[in-house]
């Protein structure tokens, strides 16, 4: 239950009371051993039921005639009477019959019936603090009722006699406990809309869903400000540990990277001489090839065969060389060589 789930959530030092809660439907019920009220009387009783329930501090107000009666004949002192803090008030002020409907329907005498009414009960509850006057709470309910009548029906000639038989059976919540769920759902509202959120949000879930639902009141708004309110900070929170997650990545990856990277203060390290001194007369480095050419015109040594050869271009090198001086004799003195060709000086 819902109210014993508040029972010690709430401030002890706080004091509760219960006023008049009348019956302002107007509507009696006569019958033939008499008249009376369609609704309770004892709306009042209820809801102190519902506040002890509750755990509060209770006040009883609803038959103050014995304490002052008391008070009256000397044997109490009025001062000890403890005040309340907040106290209950309110009606039941609508009772409503909404036309219902049905059929009947019979073949040969026989078929079934059925029919439905609808019964609207309101009422109103507030919270008001005794020393202000000052209404700090305050709820409006509704519920339909329903009821419902089925039956079958039959009807037969026994020679001349008619036989009818009718079988029905009627289903109608009972008004007056229904006022009582609504009013223990009432007294639940009006002690929420004066604590925090959170003291009630866990007991709300547990209202059994044919007692009702509170919808549009204070505290459901509130709660749903609060959840809100939690999202976005669960939200907000989980953005701060993926930031600090991810700072503490990127620093890790930093540390990481300093320790990989050498500093400006290290100095290189130590090269061989030999890559150190260099030959600045050094020729430019030979491919493979040219390094193999290189090394078989050193060291290869020249055969008999070459050696003649060598000689034998020697001599036509030089038999060119007498040539040249010749014809160079010849066309220093270009007369000498015409009459000496000539074919009548010849003889």
């Amino acid at each position: 239950m819902a109210l014993s789930c508040l029972k010690g959530q709430l401030r002890s030092d706080v004091s509760f009371s219960v006023g008049a809660i009348l019956d302002q439907t107007g509507k009696d019920v006569v019958t033939n051993g008499g008249s009376g009220k369609m609704v309770t009387q004892g709306a009042g009783d209820m809801v102190q039921s519902a506040l002890f329930q509750a755990g509060v501090s209770l006040m009883n107000r609803r038959d103050p005639r014995i304490i002052e009666s008391e008070a009256k004949w000397g044997i109490r002192d009025p001062r000890q009477i403890q005040a309340s803090d907040y106290y209950v008030t309110g009606s039941i002020n609508s009772l409503d019959f909404i036309p219902g409907g049905g059929f009947d329907m019979q073949i040969a005498g026989v078929g079934p019936n059925y029919s439905q009414t609808r019964i609207m009960v309101g009422l109103d509850l507030s919270l008001t603090d005794t020393r202000s006057s000052k209404v700090v709470g305050n709820v409006s309910l509704q519920k339909q009722i329903a009821a419902q009548d089925y039956g079958l029906s039959a009807g037969r000639f026994a020679g001349r006699t008619l036989l009818n038989i009718q079988i029905g059976k009627g289903e109608r919540e009972a008004t007056n406990f229904a006022l009582r769920q609504m009013l223990n759902l009432a007294t639940f509202e009006l002690l929420s809309q004066v604590v925090p959120p959170a003291v009630f949000e866990s007991c709300r879930a547990q209202i059994p869903p044919e007692f009702g639902q509170l919808n549009l009141t204070r505290s459901s708004v509130a709660l749903h400000k609060y959840k809100k309110n939690q999202q976005q900070n669960s939200t907000a929170s989980s953005s701060v540990v993926q930031e600090s997650v991810s700072s503490q990545t990127d620093s890790s990856n930093e540390k990481n990277k300093l320790t990989n990277s050498p500093s400006k203060d290290t100095k290189p390290p130590k090269q061989k001489e030999s890559e150190v001194i260099q030959n600045p007369e050094a020729e430019p480095e030979m491919s493979k090839q040219d390094l193999m050419k290189y090394i078989s015109k050193k060291q290869r040594q020249p055969s008999s065969n070459e050696k003649n050869e060598e000689k034998d271009t020697q001599e036509e090198a030089a038999k060119e060389q007498e040539d040249e001086k010749t014809t160079t004799l010849w066309e220093v003195n270009p007369d000498v060589v015409e009459n000496y060709w000539s074919s009548t000086q010849r003889d």
